[in-house]
């Protein structure tokens, strides 16, 4: 049985020189993915992310100050999806075992 959540929200861009986008995992769903997910190294989560027709596997970065997570966003991905930063999605994140 595969374990889903969904979040809506808007891509932000990491300030500094690489450029990273993220999608924050409000503090609601945070919860609800550490209960269930296994977390790794620093606290990562693996899940296999899906935003419109595009799936992939990456790790949620744990921000240990506000208790939530961080979706990181490929470049790879926003191309496909035809993302910027500013845009509003929504992104289905299944946990990986």
């Amino acid at each position: 049985m595969s374990i889903k959540f969904s979040q809506k929200g808007k891509i932000w861009i990491y300030p500094g020189v690489s450029g990273w986008h993220f999608l924050n995992i409000d503090k609601n769903v945070s919860e609800k993915i550490r209960k269930a997910g296994k977390p790794y190294g620093a606290g990562f989560i693996r899940v296999r992310a899906t935003i419109g027709k595009t799936s992939w596997e990456t790790a949620l970065f744990s921000q240990k100050i506000t208790g939530t997570f961080l979706l990181p966003l490929k470049a790879k991905i926003r191309k496909t999806e035809e993302l910027l930063a500013g845009d509003d999605i929504k992104v289905v994140l299944e946990l990986i075992h």
